[in-house]
C-alpha cells in the first residue's frame, strides 16, 4: 500500500470585503477549478462534487484519487469548510492497479476562515489530503520504507503546489467574476 498523506497551511489577502471573499469561494464547482492536480468530474449540486486528484510520478506512475465533497459556509463566523461526504446518488470508485497506475478514492478537506480587513480579507486555510492505494505493479520491488518515503516527499510537494496555486490562480480570477457578480446585482 501506499499511504499518501499531506497537509498545509496558508494565508493571504484578498481583494474584497468577507461577503464578497466568502461568496466568491463558496461555489465548490467554480473553485475547484483553482486547485493544481485537481479537475471536477461531477457536480452534483452547488456544494456537493466529485473531484479528482491526478498527478504522474517519478515520470511513469499515474496516482488518481477521487473524493466525493460538500461545503457548508457559516456567514455569521465567516467561515468555510469542505469536507469528505458520502454521496448516495453518487457510483463507488473501484479501486485499480496495473504496472504504473494506481485509482482509489481518499479524503480531502479545506478549512477557510475569513478576517475582515476593512475593504479587503485576510483568508486562512489549511488543506488535507489522505489516501490509502495499492502499490502500482512497477513499485512491488521496491522496499516499502522507499516507497513510504518517496510517496510522503511528493506528497508533501503536490500539496504544497495545491495551496500556492489555488492563491494564485483564484485571485487572478477575481476581477472577471467580480465585474459578472456586479452586473448581475449581487
Amino acid at each position: 500500500m501506499i499511504n499518501i498523506t499531506g497537509s498545509i497551511k496558508r494565508a493571504f489577502v484578498f481583494p474584497a470585503i468577507p461577503k464578497v471573499a466568502l461568496t466568491y469561494y463558496s461555489d465548490l464547482s467554480r473553485v475547484a477549478e483553482f486547485l493544481p492536480h485537481i479537475s471536477l468530474v461531477h457536480a452534483y449540486n452547488q456544494n456537493q462534487i466529485r473531484m479528482l486528484y491526478e498527478t504522474v510520478e517519478l515520470g511513469a506512475y499515474t496516482i488518481q484519487i477521487y473524493s466525493d465533497l460538500e461545503s457548508s459556509v457559516d456567514w455569521e463566523k465567516k467561515l468555510l469548510q469542505v469536507y469528505p461526504v458520502k454521496i448516495e446518488t453518487a457510483a463507488p470508485i473501484e479501486p485499480e492497479t496495473s504496472a504504473r497506475h494506481s485509482t482509489g478514492s481518499g479524503l480531502f478537506a479545506i478549512d477557510t476562515q475569513f478576517f475582515d480587513l476593512g475593504s479587503q480579507t485576510r483568508l486562512e486555510y489549511t488543506i488535507r489530503l489522505k489516501a490509502e492505494l495499492e502499490r502500482p505493479l512497477g513499485m512491488r520491488l521496491m522496499p516499502k520504507r522507499v516507497v513510504k518515503r518517496i510517496a510522503q516527499s511528493i506528497t508533501d510537494e503536490r500539496v504544497r503546489e495545491i495551496a500556492d496555486g489555488f492563491i494564485k490562480k483564484s485571485v487572478e480570477a477575481f476581477p472577471a467574476w467580480e465585474a459578472n457578480y456586479q452586473l448581475v446585482g449581487k
